[in-house]
């Protein structure tokens, strides 16, 4: 499932990166249609996690977008947890692991956390901060067919101004880690915030 979800995503990556190619040839100013291009392709995206029912994804990647970890959790019966890693200095036993655990837990979390997800869309911070260095914390959920998608940076670090977002990601990825402790050792390396 993941090698195939991976390459359905690069697919897209590439033919978004060929788009930006051709605009850069033809047009120096068009801010607003990159702005296009990047929706169209969001969206492609939440459609392939729909179709590899994804409930759940969370990214960790560095200030240059580079991948450090992936945590997916599809509503799959079998091999429905999949998490990858940059192991550096870590245990090979997780660079690429795969696992079965009852999906109804994690969407019984996500449930519980599901109004709390959908306020933060209303909240007016900017989710970007002056600084060239740090990571990228993305987030997808799919909670009852609803999708909630978000890419915030340095949360961890931005505790004082974004209190809020901060307390709700780490408590909903301290209470996934507590359902995927139990199955695998060393899981926390894909559910840091940073």
């Amino acid at each position: 499932m993941y090698d195939k979800y991976v390459k359905d995503i690069m697919d897209l990556y590439d033919k978004e990166q060929d788009e930006y190619d051709k605009l850069d040839e033809s047009d120096p100013s068009h801010e607003k249609v990159e702005e296009e291009i990047a929706e169209k392709y969001d969206k492609l995206i939440l459609d392939v996690n729909k179709k590899y029912n994804i409930i759940f994804r969370y990214d960790l990647a560095d200030a240059w977008g580079v991948q450090l970890s992936t945590l997916i959790i599809t509503s799959d019966k079998k091999d429905n947890v999949v998490c990858v890693y940059d192991n550096e200095g870590f245990n090979k036993e997780l660079e690429n692991a795969y696992f079965t655990v009852d999906s109804k837990k994690i969407e019984e979390i996500l449930i519980k956390y599901e109004d709390k997800i959908k306020r933060i869309n209303d909240m007016e911070e900017n989710n970007s901060i002056s600084i060239n260095d740090g990571v990228e914390n993305s987030f997808y959920f799919n909670i009852n067919g609803n999708v909630y998608s978000y890419t915030i940076f340095n949360l961890l670090a931005r505790y004082a101004d974004m209190k809020e977002k901060v307390e709700l990601f780490s408590d909903l990825l301290t209470e996934i880690r507590e359902v995927l402790v139990k199955d695998v050792k060393h899981i926390d390396r894909c559910l840091t915030l940073g």
